[in-house]
This record gives C-alpha cells, structure tokens and sequence, in this order.
C-alpha cells in the first residue's frame, strides 16, 4: 500500500483534504444515526415484541403498520457428531446441505501464476471490481 501525504488543511484549498475531512464528518454522523436507531429498534420491541419465529403486524392506526420477524438461527457445534447421530436416517429427515462455491484465492492464484488454465476458466467465470475501500488514519 501507498500513502500519499496530504501536507495542507481543508481550510487551505486542498479538494482531497477537504473531502476525506467531509467523509469523516458523514462517517460520524452515519454512526450516530445507526446507534439511534438500533436504539430505537430496542425501544420498539419493548413495547411490540416479535413472536419467536415468524411475523406478526400491528396496526398503529395512523396510516402506519409495523411487522416484526423473529426469525432463530442454527449453528452444529460438531458436525461429525451430527453425521454419526443420524447416519441411519432417511436422507430427507438429515438437517444437512452440502454446498460447492467458487474459490476466490484460487482463482486469484490461477489468475496471476497459471494463465493458461485461467484461460479455460474464464469462459465461465464472471469477474466483477469489488466496492473499493476507503480507510483514513492518522
């Protein structure tokens, strides 16, 4: 990584300055706004609490309703524990899926050091420029 230094002020007539200085400024109040309205979300569910799974709607009889969704997440703490215990099950009652996803780091590395099986791939693989990421520091 380069850094560039920014040797003036905003208040100097410096665009990037002055924009990074704007960008720290709507940073600020972006996580303000999400803290008040995480905040407010607790407030909400206090006083309309959402059913353990599911939705569910309130009329606020001003023109408004509201839905909450309580939604429960599953994790396997131990998978292979979970394939003994069900191995003689019928397949369709087993809680497992088997997924296969494309291998970004090896594509990264087939991309750069093996071109010539890249080649073969990239017909049909699509490759996309990521959101860039912005850090500012001191």
């Amino acid at each position: 990584m380069t850094a560039i230094a920014i040797t003036t002020h905003p208040e100097a007539g410096n665009p990037l300055a002055t924009l990074v200085a704007d960008y720290i400024d709507a940073k600020r109040v972006e996580d303000q706004a999400k803290k008040h309205r995480l905040e407010l979300e607790e407030r909400i569910l206090a006083l309309a609490p959402a059913k353990e799974e599911g939705s569910q709607t309130v009329d606020l009889g001003n023109g408004f309703k509201l839905t909450t969704t309580g939604k429960l997440s599953y994790k396997a703490d131990d998978l292979e524990a979970l394939r003994e215990i069900t191995r003689g099950w019928d397949a369709n009652l087993v809680p497992l899926k088997t997924s296969t996803t494309l291998d970004d780091t090896g594509c990264k590395y087939l991309r750069k050091e093996r071109p010539e099986l890249w080649a073969k791939l990239a017909r049909v693989i699509t490759v996309t420029p990521a959101k860039t990421a912005l850090k500012v520091g001191a």
